[in-house]
């Protein structure tokens, strides 16, 4: 990975969240998020001098998949309603994020001993009890939409490693579980947020509110989009959660879908960054499966939101990469790219 452009994509990232949220008029915000950057950018560069192999060692390794579970373990505990978040003074901590890290080491450990194994449909089914006990402790909390994203993660790992024949058998397995799901453990509500995306007019002021208002914002903008600071939908806080959830469709309607095509771009070079230092990893199959899986990390959250954005898949409540408002999605990412381009360094 080259550093300085992975820098100078950060920085472009920062100008359109900050100024995005600047032009909601949400001064407060403003400056939590650009103290959000500062942390960021202080552990980004930071962290490009320790010396990351240390990770992968067994004894940290281990260290840090089993703290990752006991933090979602005693989230569940906390005297809160919202219980996936911890409150530190003024900054709220999402456990869930920091887990990430565990989780990945996981997927890579299991990945580098066990991906010739994958052709055996069992294998498969290993290794999703592997990574279950994450998705059942944030399942717990709850937190649908990052439980969606790790399965998501998980699938867009292994899949590149199956045939034919086990993908129409994984295909059929999903749809079992979804109707397991749909029937004996989604709320009402949850259930409602899939079949409005089908049907938004049925309650266009309640559940198809959110997926209303997007569309009817997309449709006021244009290539160009209205001008920075004119945005009127987002402004007056017609579009719900505008600078987290949906500032991407906020962005679109004041700056147009150029914005778009300029913030597609950048997860592009990010994402082809990422995939050059995975290629040259060939002797230490253990960190090329872990940058394997960041890739597939930023390209799954990159996929999703753009669509929730756009009003093609659920509202599941996940954060834009590097552009919604709040801090520890922010800084987890900032850091993990710090030891994606400490790895590239140092390699071995």
């Amino acid at each position: 990975m080259n550093k300085n452009i992975i820098i100078l994509i950060l920085l472009n990232f920062a100008l359109i969240s900050l100024t995005a949220i600047f032009s909601l008029n949400k001064i407060d915000l403003f400056y939590k998020q650009s103290l959000f950057w500062i942390l960021g950018f202080i552990l980004f560069f930071s962290f490009l001098f320790i010396n990351y192999h240390l990770i992968f060692e067994r004894y940290i390794s281990y260290f840090i998949i089993i703290l990752s579970l006991i933090i979602l373990i005693l989230v569940l505990f906390v005297p809160s309603n919202l219980k996936s978040w911890f409150n530190l003074f003024f900054f709220n901590f999402q456990p869930s994020e920091f887990s990430k890290i565990g989780f990945f080491i996981v997927l890579a450990f299991w990945l580098s001993y066990y991906h010739k194994d994958l052709k055996n449909p069992l294998y498969i089914v290993f290794s999703f009890l592997t990574i279950s006990p994450f998705l059942f402790l944030i399942f717990l909390q709850p937190d649908f939409g990052m439980v969606f994203l790790y399965f998501t993660i998980w699938l867009f790992v292994i899949l590149p490693f199956l045939t034919k024949k086990e993908i129409i058998i994984g295909i059929l397995i999903i749809a079992i579980l979804f109707l397991i799901l749909w029937f004996f453990v989604l709320k009402e509500y949850q259930k409602e947020r899939f079949l409005i995306l089908f049907n938004p007019e049925k309650d266009p002021l309640k559940s198809g509110y959110n997926l209303r208002q997007i569309k009817i914002t997309l449709s006021t903008s244009s290539f160009f989009g209205k001008g920075v600071g004119l945005g009127d939908i987002g402004r007056e806080g017609f579009l719900p959660a505008a600078h987290t959830d949906f500032i991407l469709t906020f962005l679109i309607e004041e700056r147009g879908i150029l914005i778009f095509i300029i913030y597609t771009l950048l997860i592009y070079i990010l994402l082809s960054q990422i995939l050059a230092s995975y290629k040259y990893y060939n002797k230490n199959p253990l960190i090329k499966n872990f940058i394997y899986i960041i890739f597939q990390y930023f390209l799954v959250k990159y996929i999703i939101t753009s669509l929730v954005n756009f009003g093609l898949f659920p509202i599941i409540g996940l954060p834009v990469p590097f552009l919604s408002y709040g801090g520890s999605h922010l800084v987890f990412d900032l850091w993990l790219l710090g030891i994606l381009i400490n790895l590239g360094e140092k390699r071995i």
